[in-house]
């Protein structure tokens, strides 16, 4: 491999994330590429560090490794929302739209609207359609961080209601052939990565949250908790989540999962 790649999505944590990692990771020679959906097979056709969808990363695995050095995860305020046209408990059948959602937002729905609000879901839509029955909408990272009310809900902090378990959005994998020299320089460069976001997240909550009328203490609070290290407790929450949203994919085993410097 000529140079490393670190395959971000656009999500609204890969965009921050790119935008810190750019002036460090330039004079290392490595690059940043950014998908507005990034896929595995996107990622396998040219091979790098990949900040992935938790159920796009688990179609990888065991070809690649899930580095435990970085995750995305949230609990009490997280970029997964849902929009109701009335209290949820007005609503006793209903239709929920995914479109364009990633898939493990539609996996989050998916384990908590139901058992959560004790409702029915007739169908799980990925296109707009008529129906005659109350339409909930999934959002996500902007349209998701905007004040709570009786219709709109944080599907991050119910599923830890729920499960008392941290939703984790994103995993960071590695494939196999990556030198394991260049594994240990961008460990160091991830622990960087994550002091630089604890210390800048008022800041960029501010700015962004101006920019796009959003709740500006609950986008601290996902940025400020959003990267951590991937525990084996956090481990479980993802086994949780493929279990809960019956997605069918296999749960990683501890033989998947690996820090980048051993």
């Amino acid at each position: 491999m000529s140079r490393s790649v670190f395959w971000l999505d656009q999500s609204l944590i890969g965009r921050v994330l790119a935008d810190l990692l750019e002036p460090v990771i330039a004079p290392t020679g490595w690059e940043v590429r950014q998908e507005t959906r990034l896929r595995a097979t996107t990622v396998r056709t040219e091979p790098g560090f990949a900040l992935l969808d938790t159920l796009e990363a688990l179609e990888l695995v065991p070809a690649w490794s899930i580095a435990t050095d970085l995750v995305v995860a949230s609990q009490h305020n997280s970029a997964v929302g849902l929009v109701t046209p009335d209290r949820p408990d007005r609503i006793t059948d209903a239709i929920v739209s995914l479109d364009d959602c990633r898939p493990a937002s539609e996996a989050l729905a998916r384990a908590t609207i139901e058992p959560f609000f004790g409702l029915r879901v007739r169908d799980w839509r990925h296109a707009e359609a008529a129906s005659a029955l109350s339409e909930l909408r999934v959002t996500e990272d902007e349209a998701a961080l905007v004040p709570l009310d009786e219709r709109h809900h944080d599907l991050g902090r119910i599923w830890f209601i729920l499960t008392g378990h941290a939703f984790v959005s994103h995993l960071l994998v590695v494939p196999s052939e990556l030198p394991a020299e260049t594994r240990s320089q961008f460990a160091v460069l991830l622990r960087r990565l994550s002091e630089e976001l604890r210390t800048r997240a008022a800041e960029i909550a501010s700015e962004r949250a101006a920019a796009h009328a959003l709740d500006a203490g609950r986008l601290h609070a996902y940025l400020s908790e959003a990267v951590d290290v991937l525990t084996p407790k956090l481990q479980r929450a993802i086994a949780e989540l493929v279990r809960r949203s019956g997605s069918g994919l296999r749960v990683p085993g501890p033989e998947n999962y690996r820090s980048l410097s051993s």
